[in-house]
């Protein structure tokens, strides 16, 4: 069988349109792909390049935050002790009696509770409530002076992820003179470690100028940094006597 000259021509064109049928189908249309894929990702690197010079032109800015953050985190954690016992909460009243010439006859504990992280947003609704229930409420001048309020401790939106935060209540009965008494105010709310006043009630006797009442306080301490606790100073106290029965020659 004799093939001709003209078939074996129309054979090897449509070989050819085969071979660039498939060569189109399996190389260059995969090309494609990988071509178009690699501009989608050069899209994207572009774009986070253009972010990292943004960053890196305000690095200095960034490093400066930083450092005030965490200035800003280790004087919030230095006004909280690593943990409050007792026998901190006694001397603590002593150190208040001697600064302040406040009389304190004796001393009640309340159970310790964790202080809620509030957000600056409900710490303002809740402040903003607890002002107009103030508001709508009337007392007699003459009956006892009572004054009362509540602390919200605050980080100013920093959440600590590994720190909680305790508060100690703490009840006292107080003897003073008025002047003594705001002097006590001042005293508390200038210390070092974090103490608020949640409450006073207090009657003034007009025979000796004395203010004598009750005063609920709290005191905090923090719970996963790095500081350690330490015992509070307690200085030696004479314990009894060498003899019971006095000078004996």
């Amino acid at each position: 069988m004799k093939v001709k000259k003209s078939e074996i021509q129309l054979l090897i064109a449509v070989i050819g349109v085969l071979i660039a049928v498939c060569t189109y189908f399996l190389v260059y249309s995969s090309f494609n792909e990988k071509s178009d894929a690699l501009e989608a990702q050069n899209v994207t690197l572009s774009s986070q390049v253009a972010t990292l010079e943004i960053l890196d032109q305000r690095k200095a800015d960034y490093i400066e935050a930083t450092g005030k953050m965490q200035s800003y985190i280790t004087n919030f954690e230095n006004r909280f002790p690593a943990d409050i016992l007792p026998e901190d909460s006694i001397m603590m009243v002593k150190t208040l009696e001697d600064y302040t010439r406040t009389e304190v006859a004796n001393i009640a504990f309340g159970s310790e509770a964790e202080v809620v992280y509030t957000p600056a947003a409900d710490a303002a609704t809740t402040t903003a409530d607890a002002t107009a229930a103030t508001d709508t409420t009337t007392t007699d001048a003459a009956a006892t002076t009572t004054t009362a309020s509540t602390s919200q401790v605050s980080t100013d939106g920093t959440a600590y992820a590994d720190t909680h935060m305790y508060e100690v209540p703490l009840s006292i009965s107080i003897s003073c003179t008025y002047d003594d008494f705001k002097g006590l105010v001042r005293y508390i709310y200038n210390q070092q470690e974090r103490e608020s006043i949640q409450g006073v009630s207090i009657s003034y006797n007009e025979t000796d100028g004395m203010l004598t009442g009750n005063m609920t306080m709290n005191t905090y301490y923090l719970l996963g940094t790095d500081k350690v606790y330490s015992s509070p100073y307690i200085p030696d106290m004479q314990m009894g006597v060498d003899t019971i029965f006095g000078n004996v020659e």
